[in-house]
């Protein structure tokens, strides 16, 4: 044969590389006729006695080859005599294995015998299997059915479950005896493999088996019967499937299988048996009543909502519980309605599962319901659920215009979480009466505004927000109130447009309590002009109006405030004040350590040379240790004699020695020794 016309010849030439990886192909081979079916041959050897933790190229190479056979005829023919030599007991189980997973995709009549010798050996019975699996009807079924007379143990139970997945008929009769032999596990499997055939034949031989005595359990029959009776409600014999779900819908079998039996028969009674359904939500059945109740959100005849929710009093409170879920699933108008009245439930589990229905499924029109429950509740985790209803009902701004409306209850419960879902709402247009109800005389209707504000305010609101802010008179509203103005002005980017907002609110303060909240918003400006006001503060005759402007000072963002603080810091005065003033000098410098300017290591002499005492040294060493330079170092090392801070100068030393060990070798290693000595 020429070499074109050889399909060996032709899949080596398009597999050189791959083959060559095994070490199997040379130069003179590929010049030779027969060099493909040499090199086939030697791929076949070599996976004959492939090992776990082996290589399995050459399982991958005779992959390739399958691959490649799909239109050589002749190839497939000789890759399968290959596969069925690889069959043999002198082959690995990893090859036999490989062999059958092979044989699944390419093999023919020709591998059935190779493939029935393995099947009455427990070890390799199952791979066989798997093989056979994929084989045609026919010939195969009775190379499984001949194997069942000699096969015992795991071999026998993997031939009938193999017999069943492949719904072999004619096995039927063979079936019934094993099913009722001696053997129980090849009874079982028998069993289940007569209720996956699931044709008539099947289920009589499983039905005189359930009508008596017999030492196969109960619950393998059943299963059976339930699938055999899919199959025949599948096959175009509904009738009699629906007799069989019947029969299993007895309170006699186990509970699982009467369950499944009664979705299957709904599926085949008329309009998804809303009849049955009914018929079960009315009595006491309480192994079917849970399906039945998951069962009505499927039923699709007109009426069937109202027939349903008219059942929802009759019901144990789980079971309402339930039942809400269900019509919520259905949604329509008279579901709706029967969950909005289940808000006014005297059973907190009903009440509880109406309230997330609600929020799943609601528009604006339910937000009155849901006002008037949060009014009726009592305990601050279903006033929550409420709120988060709220939030999730549908309709947009029209349900944001109707939670408007009903902040016009005098209740001021309901009117915070009614602002709370508002805010949460995002909705446009609501802030306006936000800012309002932020004037409420009572303070937890006016925190929950001014936090709502928080989160939801522009920056067309700050002014507004600036204006509450000087004009407030309760103290346990005003820290909300700052934090609102605070995010509400982190909104607007331009930083000299915060700061005069600020200011001009400022030159309108008549109260030290305005004149200490306006102040603690102008960090968040960082202009010039904003920490001179800030500065001048800092002289005020009313003290706290010059603590509000330290504190301010301590939380500047810029470098800018260096010098102001440290005025602070040494005057001799009030130690909280100077600690505050510390702390902000220290922060400043500490956010210097990664980009030090000329200026940083004489910012630290001043403030070790003006500390007070232990505990001021032992917080400027703390951010000490964060300047990698020598200089740094210099500034520590002194420290070292001094017993109550020794410790801290020591942990200063090996981080700076640490962070310039490269480029400072020697330094780092002269201050390293010095805290070696005692």
């Amino acid at each position: 044969m020429p070499f074109g016309g050889n399909p060996f010849f032709r899949f080596w030439s398009a597999s050189f590389g791959l083959l060559c990886a095994l070490g199997v192909a040379s130069a003179e081979s590929s010049a030779a006729p027969d060099a493909g079916p040499a090199v086939v041959a030697t791929v076949f050897s070599q996976a004959a006695v492939c090992q776990s933790g082996q290589s399995y190229q050459p399982f991958r190479s005779i992959e390739e080859m399958v691959r490649e056979s799909a239109s050589e005829p002749a190839l497939r023919n000789d890759l399968e005599a290959g596969l069925v030599k690889l069959l043999a007991p002198t082959s690995t189980f990893e090859a036999r294995r490989f062999a059958c997973k092979q044989l699944g995709i390419i093999g023919t009549r020709t591998a059935l015998p190779a493939l029935a010798n393995l099947l009455p050996d427990e070890q390799t019975a199952g791979i066989a299997c798997l093989a056979l699996t994929t084989y045609p009807p026919g010939k195969a079924d009775a190379v499984l059915r001949a194997a069942l007379s000699s096969a015992r143990g795991t071999a026998r139970v993997q031939i009938l479950n193999t017999i069943g997945d492949r719904r072999d008929e004619k096995s039927v009769l063979l079936l019934k005896r094993l099913a009722a032999g001696t053997d129980p596990s090849a009874a079982k499997a028998a069993i289940a493999a007569l209720g996956k055939i699931g044709d008539r034949a099947a289920w009589r031989t499983i039905s005189a088996m359930r009508h008596r005595s017999h030492s196969v359990p109960e619950a393998a029959l059943a299963e059976a019967s339930l699938r055999c009776a899919e199959h025949l409600a599948n096959s175009a014999d509904p009738t009699l499937a629906r007799g069989i779900y019947e029969e299993l819908l007895a309170g006699s079998e186990p509970a699982y299988i009467r369950r499944g039996a009664f979705q299957a028969v709904l599926r085949l009674d008329k309009n998804e048996g809303e009849q049955r359904i009914l018929t079960l939500l009315r009595g006491s059945d309480a192994v079917l009543k849970p399906v039945a109740i998951a069962a009505v959100r499927s039923v699709q005849s007109k009426g069937a909502s109202e027939e349903f929710a008219a059942e929802l009093s009759n019901l144990a409170p789980e079971e309402q519980a339930w039942m809400i879920d269900s019509l919520a699933a259905r949604g329509d108008a008279p579901a709706r309605a029967a969950i909005e009245n289940s808000l006014a439930s005297s059973q907190p589990v009903v009440r509880a599962a109406a309230i997330a229905a609600v929020g799943r499924i609601g528009q604006g029109s339910n937000v009155a319901a849901l006002a008037r429950a949060l009014a009726a509740s009592s305990g601050p985790e279903e006033r929550h659920a409420i709120e988060s209803a709220l939030v999730e009902l549908g309709g947009g701004s029209e349900t944001d215009q109707a939670i408007l409306v009903e902040l016009k209850t005098p209740s001021a419960p309901v009117r915070v979480h009614l602002i709370a879902a508002l805010a949460r709402r995002q909705g446009p247009g609501a802030n306006a009466l936000l800012l309002e109800e932020a004037d409420d005389h009572d303070p937890a209707v006016a925190k929950a505004a001014f936090r709502a504000l928080a989160k939801a305010g522009e920056e067309s609101d700050a002014l507004a927000i600036l204006d509450k802010l000087l004009h407030l008179q309760d103290a346990e509203v005003r820290t909300e109130a700052e934090s609102a103005a605070a995010q509400v002005l982190a909104r607007i980017d331009d930083l000299s447009r915060r700061s005069i907002l600020v200011r001009e609110a400022l030159d309108w303060a008549q109260t030290v309590e305005s004149r200490c909240s306006l102040l603690t918003l102008l960090p968040a400006c960082g202009d010039d002009q904003a920490l001179s006001v800030v500065g001048a503060a800092t002289a005020d005759s009313e003290p706290r109006v010059r603590e509000a402007a330290i504190r301010a000072l301590a939380e500047w963002p810029e470098l800018s405030a260096w010098d102001a603080l440290a005025g602070v810091y040494l005057e001799p005065g009030n130690d909280s004040v100077r600690g505050v003033a510390l702390r902000g000098l220290v922060r400043l410098a500490g956010e210097q350590n990664a980009h030090p300017d000329g200026k940083l290591a004489a910012r630290y002499t001043q403030l070790l040379a003006s500390a007070r005492g232990d505990a001021d040294l032992k917080l400027i060493l703390g951010t000490l240790a964060g300047a990698a330079n020598p200089e740094a170092l210099q500034l520590v090392l002194p420290l070292l004699s001094n017993s109550a801070v020794r410790a801290e100068a020591e942990v200063a030393v090996k981080k700076i020695a640490a962070g310039i060990k490269v480029k400072y070798p020697q330094a780092a290693e002269e201050a390293l020794k010095r805290i070696q000595k005692p």
